[in-house]
């Protein structure tokens, strides 16, 4: 799959224990989904992802703890301490019918009311209530702003999604 860069599912807390153990936390909706995913990739932010192998994980508390392939003492899981943990894209299972991934709205073209072209999604900001489309200018739309944020809510803001088309629908104004 062309562009199936990892794709941040959740990130390594702290150091368990004292043979390589670290805790997890998960961005996925089923927090344990995360361990169903092959391969890992790693990387502190703005840093290169690369491939690690999980060799166990299980259940801690309200967590996970999982055990990485030759990280065996703490003192080398030190190191992984609060790097993102990232899944490609091909490593998911298809969404089901209707559904979509966020990830799949990236490079998709947005039109908001009156048929202005608002520009093209860039990324997707995901840290609260409502994932945020993060809508960079285009070509035709360069004397916009440097980049728009839009709520991904679907219905009342987002009225169509296709992504074979890859066009999003927004009840959004070119002045918001």
């Amino acid at each position: 799959m062309a562009g199936d860069v990892p794709r941040p599912m959740g990130r390594l807390g702290s150091t368990y224990g004292i043979k390589g153990w670290l805790k997890v936390q998960s961005f996925t909706e089923q927090p344990e989904n995360l361990f169903d995913y092959s391969p890992w990739f790693i990387r502190r932010r703005g840093e290169e992802w690369r491939e690690v192998q999980v060799e166990a994980w299980k259940p801690h508390g309200d967590g996970f703890i999982v055990k990485l392939n030759a990280v065996d003492v703490r003192e080398e899981a030190q190191l992984y301490t609060g790097m993102e943990i990232g899944i490609k894209r091909s490593s998911l299972p298809p969404a089901s019918e209707g559904e979509f991934y966020l990830c799949d709205l990236e490079g998709c073209k947005v039109i908001g009311l009156n048929e202005v072209e608002l520009g093209v999604v860039s990324r997707i900001m995901d840290h609260g209530a409502a994932p945020l489309l993060v809508v960079s200018p285009s070509d035709r739309t360069k004397n916009g702003p440097k980049e728009r944020l839009i709520p991904c809510v679907i219905g009342p803001i987002i009225t169509s999604i296709d992504l074979e088309a890859k066009i999003i629908r927004a009840e959004w104004g070119e002045d918001y």
